[in-house]
């Protein structure tokens, strides 16, 4: 490999530049250490502080160390005056060692020298201490009978004397005397501007210790009256004053005696007959069940049987019903039934075709006696109607459940009376027009219904002994009327299928 004329120009001049360098390293040091002596000889807010400071003496120091100056330069060398000037006072005879070189080098770099915070000098102690303590007042001196003193007086009674203090009765001028004859407390201090504190003699403690008894006429206190507790009245009750004795034979009290008023007791009254009721029954699936409707008002009550006696368990409101009032006489008249009647196990329809359903049992016993027809006659739900009873089918739900539990508990037939309204003297004349009143008939009605007039009597009849009794009647079919709790030999029970 040949070289060329460029690669020995360029090895040429890194060689000379290399000799320069070195040059000025070896020949040119005491230029770097004029100057760093300026800097450090110039004031801090001077910009040529610690500006002279030049790599070339650290770069020399780094490739040969400084040879040691003879000892006769170093004292005949003096600092200049700006750091004579400079320089703290000695605190001690014995001077400080002058910094070492290693230090003077850190010096070098600005930000590298930090001053101690100067601590600040404490108050001088006042030269009149003494006299300045002298003007505290004493403490005040704990008297001998402290314990007496503290120790709560008891009361006089009201036949013991009241005895006073000697000092109370003393003239107010024969009590500073008392007290200037005390000598004053033994102390160190000595204070002329201060009043001392007197000292009671030991005569007067002792006659303070066993004082004269002088008595006083002390009020007695009022007597309690014996009948106060007759006399309390509770708060928010007027109060009479009543006499124990009549008029005539009251005396005048004596002057300066107090009067008691005398109060009259409150006379008891008895609770009222409607103030301990009994709570409501507690009803359950399988209780016996009674059912009763009434087409006017369009209401189902559901009775459930507790502790010997129905009670109304729930109104459900009859969703429609179709017809008009009165009992229906044949089939396919869309007229709801009138009557007595029972449900038995057989006439339960859990599949219906509107949701759940039991037959009423139309035409019973009464109905076939007087040549009525017709049948199917539901209480069922869906809200829809066709001579039957038609409920929501919650309330079907509700009332279905309670059915067929009595029935699988035991109970043979559930009676269901089915009425126009509720059967009232007042509400069969209204709608029969027996009231006087013809045109009472056609009031919510749209005509006249005299001709059932016997029939809701007899109906009515059945309705009372349920209101009065509680317990639904056996309703017996005589004919063109019913009986009730047994008819005669030629009547037939009212019963399911």
């Amino acid at each position: 490999m040949k070289l060329r004329s460029t690669h020995l120009l360029f090895a040429v001049v890194v060689l000379a530049a290399i000799a320069a360098g070195t040059g000025v390293l070896y020949f040119l040091p005491n230029v770097g250490e004029r100057e760093a002596t300026a800097s450090r000889s110039a004031p801090r807010g001077d910009p040529t502080h610690l500006a002279g400071g030049s790599i070339m003496p650290r770069l020399r120091r780094a490739i040969a160390p400084p040879a040691e100056a003879p000892a006769e330069a170093k004292l005949s060398e003096s600092p200049p005056p700006a750091l004579i000037a400079a320089a703290p006072p000695p605190a001690s005879p014995a001077a400080e060692a002058p910094p070492a070189v290693d230090e003077l080098q850190a010096s070098d770099v600005e930000g590298a020298v930090s001053f101690p915070p100067v601590a600040p000098t404490p108050p001088a102690r006042p030269a009149d201490l003494p006299s300045a303590q002298a003007g505290a007042p004493l403490p005040p001196i704990r008297p001998a009978d402290l314990a007496a003193l503290q120790a709560p007086p008891e009361p006089p009674a009201a036949s013991q004397p009241v005895a006073v203090p000697p000092q109370a009765a003393q003239p107010p001028s024969a009590q500073p005397q008392a007290a200037s004859q005390q000598p004053a407390p033994a102390s160190s201090w000595s204070f002329p501007h201060w009043p001392q504190a007197a000292q009671p003699t030991p005569e007067a403690q002792q006659a303070s210790a066993a004082p004269a008894p002088i008595y006083v006429d002390a009020p007695l206190p009022p007597t309690r009256p014996a009948d106060l507790d007759k006399n309390v009245v509770a708060p928010g009750k007027a109060t009479t004053v009543a006499s124990a004795t009549p008029e005539s034979s009251q005396t005048p009290a004596p002057a300066g005696a107090q009067q008691t008023a005398r109060l009259e007791e409150p006379a008891l009254r008895p609770a009222p007959d409607d103030a301990f009721q009994a709570p409501p029954p507690k009803f359950g699936m399988g209780d016996p069940v009674f059912v009763r409707i009434f087409k006017q008002e369009g209401q189902l009550e559901l009775w459930l049987k507790k502790n010997g006696r129905y009670s109304l368990y729930r109104t459900f409101p009859i969703c429609k019903w179709s017809g008009r009032l009165g009992p229906k006489l044949k089939e396919a008249d869309y007229q709801s039934p009138e009557g007595f009647y029972s449900v038995s196990a057989k006439q339960l329809h859990p599949h219906s075709n509107y949701h759940r359903a039991f037959n009423v049992g139309y035409p019973n016993a009464f109905d076939r006696q007087n040549g009525r027809t017709g049948g199917l006659v539901m209480v069922h739900g869906s809200c829809k109607s066709v001579g039957c009873f038609a409920m929501t089918d919650q309330g079907i739900e509700e009332i279905y459940g309670f059915v067929e539990a009595a029935l699988r508990a035991g109970q043979k037939e559930v009676p269901v009376h089915i009425f126009p309204f509720r059967m009232t003297e007042a509400n069969i004349a209204r709608e029969t027009g027996s009231s006087g009143g013809g045109w009472l008939s056609f009031v919510g009605s749209g005509g006249s219904y005299h001709q059932w007039v016997d029939f809701w009597k007899n109906l009515k009849q059945g309705y009372d002994k349920f209101e009065q009794a509680g317990e639904p009647p056996v309703a017996f079919a005589c004919g063109d009327h019913y009986e009730f709790d047994g008819g005669s030999a030629s009547c037939r029970r009212v019963a399911g299928w």
